[in-house]
């Protein structure tokens, strides 16, 4: 008896329609456009994301090369000091 009557709840709610706010049905009527919407939205956030690594990779370059050229400096610094 207790089977018979999860069969029906469940059987019921299948049945029962969900209700969807206006945006999800929204969505259901033009989900191509909203695939596609997305799909830009996605791609500027990659493209924002590659230039975002090249300039910190480029920065880290530059700052790394200012330190070698500040230790070059500073050994020449300490040559001449023991010259003198």
């Amino acid at each position: 008896m207790e089977l018979q009557n999860i069969q029906e709840n469940c059987q019921a709610t299948q049945r029962r329609r969900v209700e969807f706010t206006s945006l999800e049905q929204e969505v259901n009527v033009d989900k191509e456009s909203w695939i596609e919407r997305a799909n830009i939205h996605l791609e500027r956030n990659l493209e924002k994301g590659i230039n975002e690594k090249n300039m910190l990779r480029n920065l880290s370059y530059y700052y790394l090369s200012r330190n070698m050229v500040c230790q070059a400096r500073i050994r020449s610094l300490k040559a001449k000091l023991k010259r003198a």
